[in-house]
């Protein structure tokens, strides 16, 4: 086995770990936020201390429940369709 194959065996048994540290990261990001400020705003919501942060989850979230909701149906087909069509 190749150096890179031990690599990502070695991550697959550490998903837990390395996903807690993720979001601890990303938390300490925001949380960083709140302390350090911009010098010049250039965007009226870039005063608020974690509005990007905000503004990506649920930016993110909308794009989720709308492919979810609207493109999901439009774009499924039946269980059965291959099996119709031969």
């Amino acid at each position: 086995m190749s150096l890179f194959g031990m690599l990502l065996d070695w991550l697959r048994s550490k998903t837990g770990v390395l996903a807690a540290l993720f979001f601890l990261g990303l938390a300490g990001l925001v949380v960083a936020n709140v302390f350090i400020r911009p010098h010049h705003v250039e965007f009226v919501y870039d005063a608020y201390p974690g509005f990007w942060s905000l503004f990506g989850l649920v930016g993110g979230l909308a794009m989720v429940i709308i492919m979810k909701k609207i493109v999901q149906p439009m774009i499924s087909r039946g269980d059965d369709y291959y099996e119709r069509n031969r």
